[in-house]
């Protein structure tokens, strides 16, 4: 299999792995700080990369890059996911990943800005119909609620959004210079290291006490998150930040998938039409071979 091929099917994983995260997380939200909830993902997360890294570590980062991804990795798994716990803990879940939905076209947007890549409606077109598709599978379930109002939620999912579709593209000079692996492992023991601070600081326990069960869904969390970030900074260097992100549009749809197995989520004639319209998105953008500016 081609490396654009292969790229491809790692962004798609990305999604899934994703969607499978967050109805494991579910379980365990209510008994569980955002703060040691982050933690925990990424510290497992972390020791799944490190026994690869550190047995074959042959990379020298230069002192800049080095910086450099330290901050996009305290940006995208510590700051990103604190705004997104603190903003499911005040609006409806299904209101948050409507909004994150749109990291797509926002990425595309700020790359089309930026000057990182061409305008193209096949992708444009494809973000556009995926999104409709989620918005068709979760706005029932956004419907207005108390503090939905709350400006400060509202502003923490903003943001978290925006943070998303901005270090996908950020992270892509550093994924041509040095391993997916190795940028990975990195960036996420950075992030560890803040989140127990961060923790520390407000006082929230870093193994706190949970069902067997609960700890099951913990390690898969965590577990997901370090393959799911190696894939996607995997696919980041190889494939448009657009083109990716595009994927990101498979993580609800991959989440109702495994509520309708477990059989809390009944089928409908919307859920059927949701999966037409993310399918044919992702579809549209995986047509599109132009490549991106260099």
């Amino acid at each position: 299999m081609r490396d654009p091929a292969k790229a491809l099917c790692a962004a798609a994983l990305t999604g899934m792995l994703v969607g499978a995260a967050m109805v494991s997380t579910r379980t365990v939200s209510a008994d569980a700080t955002p703060e040691t909830l982050a933690f925990l993902r990424y510290a497992i997360g972390l020791a799944l990369l490190a026994p690869p890294v550190l047995r074959r570590w042959s990379v020298r980062f230069a002192a800049r890059d080095l910086f450099a991804v330290a901050g996009l990795g305290i940006l995208q798994f510590a700051v990103l996911m604190l705004l997104m716990n603190y903003a499911l803990a005040r609006l409806p879940a299904a209101t948050c990943a409507l909004v994150f939905s749109t990291v797509p076209l926002l990425t595309m947007c700020l790359a089309v800005g930026t000057g990182r890549e061409r305008f193209s409606w096949p992708r444009m077109a494809g973000a556009g119909v995926a999104v409709i598709g989620i918005f068709l599978l979760l706005a029932p379930s956004a419907a207005p609620a108390d503090g939905m109002r709350d400006g400060r939620a509202w502003a923490a999912l903003l943001g978290a959004t925006a943070l998303g579709a901005a270090c996908s593209l950020l992270y892509r000079p550093y994924l041509k210079r040095y391993p997916a692996l190795y940028v990975s492992a990195f960036a996420m023991f950075v992030s560890v290291v803040f989140l127990a601070g961060a923790c520390l600081a407000s006082g929230a326990a870093l193994a706190p006490r949970l069902s067997a069960v609960q700890w099951a869904n913990v390690v898969f969390i965590g577990l997901s998150s370090g393959a799911g970030y190696f894939c996607l900074l995997w696919a980041l260097g190889r494939l448009d930040a657009s083109r990716v992100m595009a994927f990101q549009a498979l993580a609800p749809i991959t989440a109702v998938v495994i509520e309708l197995l477990g059989a809390s989520y009944p089928p409908t004639w919307r859920l059927a039409g949701a999966f037409v319209l993310v399918l044919s998105g992702v579809w549209f953008g995986m047509r599109d071979r132009r490549e991106a500016k260099p």
